[in-house]
């Protein structure tokens, strides 16, 4: 195998890597793929990392030169990678809403606006930000009767379940953009320090004071990828358009 890969999450953490590869140029593009496990110590293979707005490290670039597998790690048969693929993007595109995250983060917009105070008064207190926080849960709440009724479709093998994955992918990821940036502006003036270590904004312990907005903007920034990542947003609403309207 030759080429590279770019955007490769964990690629450095990781022990195995899976990989769509040509391997037949003769047939229709997506009949000429096939589906292959290779080892991360094997020859040939080189990680560059890639540090993202936050100022992490998630992403990588790597390499294949001249790699080599053995038949064995091929899955499935050979050329059937796009069909193998398209399954799992769709268990990909309904986790990429991460509702335990979307709950996380909700919970603790709803903590600082109980706690943080504008010119003396309970944030909660003000009506506007009440009705952001208040449409925020209506839609988290709507994200978890998707998510249950995308696994009753997968259950029933659905062909719907497909474009419905795409859908929670679309609307979940928005959400998660859109509470980010209501923690943020919960903050204030807190909120314009992006520290540069990775803190995990949904974590559920109150913070001190001097430590109340780490995390927070570094986790705003890195959600800004959420609508690409994983197939983005304008692709996931043609596989709507598509599957559910035949456009």
């Amino acid at each position: 195998m030759n080429g590279q890969k770019i955007w490769t999450s964990y690629a450095h953490e990781a022990d195995w890597i899976f990989l769509l590869v040509r391997t037949d140029s003769t047939v229709k593009k997506q009949a000429g793929i096939s589906f292959l496990l290779a080892d991360m110590k094997t020859p040939g293979i080189t990680v560059r990392p890639i540090r993202s707005i936050d100022g992490c490290h998630h992403l990588n670039e790597v390499f294949f030169d001249n790699v080599h597998v053995p038949l064995g790690n091929l899955v499935g048969a050979e050329g059937d990678g796009w069909k193998i693929t398209k399954f799992l993007l769709n268990n990909e595109h309904a986790g990429a809403a991460d509702l335990p995250l979307l709950r996380k983060c909700v919970g603790r917009l709803r903590a600082l606006a109980l706690s943080q105070r504008v010119e003396g008064r309970l944030l909660i207190k003000d009506r506007g930000f009440a009705l952001k926080l208040a449409r925020l849960e209506a839609k988290l709440d709507a994200i978890v009767m998707m998510v249950q009724r995308v696994a009753a479709m997968e259950q029933d093998h659905s062909p719907a379940a497909h474009a419905l994955g795409s859908m929670l992918k679309v609307r979940g990821t928005e959400l998660q953009q859109k509470i980010t940036e209501h923690l943020v502006e919960a903050l204030g003036d807190d909120g314009a320090v992006a520290y540069p270590e990775p803190h995990d904004a949904a974590g559920s312990d109150p913070l001190p004071r001097e430590d109340i907005g780490r995390g927070i903007a570094t986790e705003m920034f890195f959600r800004r990828a959420s609508t690409i990542y994983g197939g983005a947003s304008e692709v996931q609403r043609g596989i709507i358009a598509k599957t559910l309207f035949q456009l």
